[in-house]
């Protein structure tokens, strides 16, 4: 499983669910990829105008996204979704 989290420096939603992702990031060792959304080439992933964006790829296909602000437990929820059908 691989995600790409597309955020901004600017965006009071990304400073919180960058935060959790350090942690889900710590304890689940899952791999992100981290995208800024003013500074990286991030046209290829069709991003709307709710950030921050984690988009889900399992063999290199996406298979969903994580759309909004999110906390530790949220954020961690989601993920465990996509790890438990891993």
């Amino acid at each position: 499983m691989k995600y790409i989290m597309i955020s901004a420096l600017w965006c009071p939603a990304c400073i919180i669910t960058n935060s959790a992702m350090d942690k889900v990031v710590e304890e689940k060792h899952i791999d992100v990829e981290r995208l800024d959304y003013d500074f990286d080439d991030i046209s290829k992933y069709n991003v709307g105008r709710t950030l921050p964006e984690i988009i889900v790829y399992k063999n290199d296909i996406e298979i969903g996204r994580i759309i909004g602000e999110k906390n530790y437990k949220e954020l961690l929820m989601e993920i465990e979704k996509y790890e438990e059908n891993n």
